[in-house]
């Protein structure tokens, strides 16, 4: 009789726990509906960054990807991209010794007749990497590495701003 009271209590505990968390507005993290269901991205294709906004996309919402802006509601357009290496410190023969590497990109999304879901924004990534002359080769690949982290955080960013966009109201005609 107590194994069936546990079961019981259990299955009773869970299913309130879940009612308490969708109550709040708690949902997966991943999946979100926007406020149009089809967009262009205004990028260059396969790279690294485009393809991962992509596959984000794709996956993670109701958003199917077009290949013209005819086709969409939205257009996501990549306004600019930049990578920077700025020097943080430098050692006692005034060298570099360690670097802060920064990706920006500015972004907009817009329909194709103007209105903007998004005016342009910027959003950005640092990393601070150390260098040694001894270590060039190790260095370029951790660079890379960094780079690509970055992007991921800004693939993550940028969905979440996507995931905030507020259907757009026309005004009476």
């Amino acid at each position: 009789m107590s194994g069936k009271f546990s079961r019981r209590y259990l299955l009773g505990a869970l299913v309130s726990s879940s009612l308490l968390v969708s109550a709040c507005g708690f949902r997966l993290r991943g999946h979100f509906t926007a406020p149009f269901d089809t967009l262009y991205l205004q990028m260059r294709e396969n790279t690294p960054l485009s393809d991962a906004i992509y596959r984000q996309l794709t996956a993670g919402s109701n958003i199917r990807i077009v290949k013209s802006p005819d086709e969409a509601q939205a257009i996501l357009e990549l306004v600019s991209s930049a990578r920077n290496r700025d020097v943080l410190s430098i050692n006692a023969a005034g060298r570099a010794r360690e670097y802060e590497l920064t990706l920006t990109i500015e972004f907009r999304i817009s329909t194709p007749d103007g209105y903007e879901y998004m005016e342009p924004t910027s959003l950005t990534a640092t990393r601070d990497i150390t260098y040694s002359e001894s270590e060039f080769l190790s260095r370029e690949s951790e660079e890379a590495l960094l780079y690509r982290d970055m992007e991921s955080d800004i693939v993550s960013q940028l969905i979440r701003h996507i995931e905030a966009i507020k259907p757009q109201h026309h005004a009476a005609q």
